[in-house]
């Protein structure tokens, strides 16, 4: 460009930025105090900092689904439970060191969040079932006025998690939140596992106990599925589903949490597995839940199952949801058949 262009092209630009620009910026913080001198102005910044600052930031700041599988199981202390000490690690991660989403009122920025809250109660719905299971075939006392530690901790469990300060019946009463229920209920476990390295309490690994638990878990996966399987057949026609990633997190808590748990199971019991004859069995039940926790599209679609472009994720869900359960049917029937002559035998 030649020189004297480029003198006359910049010689513009000062004139524009002198005669319009400057005026309207010396003119800016006047404008800003008239502007926020009337209240309702005021409130209306204030609004948008809500809609557009606190609540899309605080959100995702906030989000936190974990799906980590690679934690090793600690086995250094034989007398005591790897599984109850799960349970208390998933409680402590998802109430202490997360913050419990589910139960929080509006005020909060994760408010509108709902795939992290659905995934948390998924997994406390997990630890509850697999506590329920030990309290009633498990923890057996062996001195007299004991307290039952593990009973306690699956009541506790059992207390809804969207409870923040008031009742769920009648909002005026309040009421524990979970968040409290849940803490408590991880105090018990951890003083189970305590009890166990006193040698007050003993920790009988039993193959009738592993079944029962391996049934239990085996019904509920089967009612997760079949949860599943309503909401595909009654929701994949619609061309909006807005429920399917809520439904998606929630049964993918439980399949997650059941991971981790078997995971620990897995090295309670190793030695009646071994002996069942069922090792094979159980890492394919364990590869069966992670890959169930391990799905992780960005947008959760609940497409028909004859489409051929949109994809179906509570389908593929379920199928790995069904794989374990069928496992977790095997195996505990596998173990009843080695234990029943042996109970015969003891019973003649």
């Amino acid at each position: 460009m030649p020189k004297f262009q480029l003198s006359g092209l910049l010689t513009r630009i000062k004139n524009f930025y002198a005669g319009k620009i400057r005026p309207l910026l010396s003119r800016l913080p006047d404008f800003f105090l008239n502007f926020i001198s009337s209240w309702w102005h005021v409130l209306l910044i204030g609004l948008a900092a809500v809609i557009f600052l606190y609540y899309p930031l605080g959100g995702l700041l906030i989000n936190n689904i974990d799906k980590n599988t690679s934690y090793e199981i600690n086995d250094n202390k034989p007398e005591q439970s790897c599984t109850v000490d799960m349970m208390a690690f998933i409680i402590n991660r998802e109430v202490n060191e997360k913050l419990w989403t589910p139960n929080l009122p509006f005020f909060f920025p994760s408010y509108f969040l709902d795939n992290m809250p659905a995934f948390q109660l998924g997994m406390i719905s997990s630890v509850s079932d697999i506590s329920r299971s030990f309290a009633a075939r498990v923890e057996k006392s062996i001195s007299e006025g004991n307290r039952l530690h593990l009973k306690k901790a699956a009541e506790l469990l059992r207390y809804p998690g969207t409870v923040w300060l008031f009742s769920p019946g009648n909002k005026l009463l309040p009421a524990p939140s979970a968040n409290t229920q849940y803490r408590k209920a991880r105090k018990q476990l951890i003083k189970y596992n305590r009890e166990l390295a006193a040698e007050k309490e003993i920790f009988y690994k039993s193959p009738s106990d592993l079944a029962y638990i391996l049934a239990k878990s085996s019904r509920n996966l089967w009612n997760s599925a079949g949860k599943l399987e309503a909401h595909i057949r009654e929701n994949s026609s619609s061309w909006t589903d807005f429920q399917a990633d809520d439904v998606f997190y929630y049964h993918q808590g439980r399949a997650y949490a059941y991971f981790l748990l078997y995971k620990a199971l897995g090295c309670d019991y190793k030695d009646v597995i071994v002996d069942a004859e069922q090792y094979q069995n159980w890492t394919a039940l364990l590869k069966a839940l992670e890959n169930a926790a391990l799905i992780d599209p960005f947008i959760i679609r609940n497409g028909e199952l004859s489409s051929s472009s949109a994809p179906n994720h509570l389908s593929y869900l379920q199928s790995y949801l069904l794989k374990a359960q069928s496992l977790m049917q095997k195996i505990a029937q596998n173990l009843d058949t080695k234990q029943q002559p042996k109970d015969t035998v003891h019973a003649d």
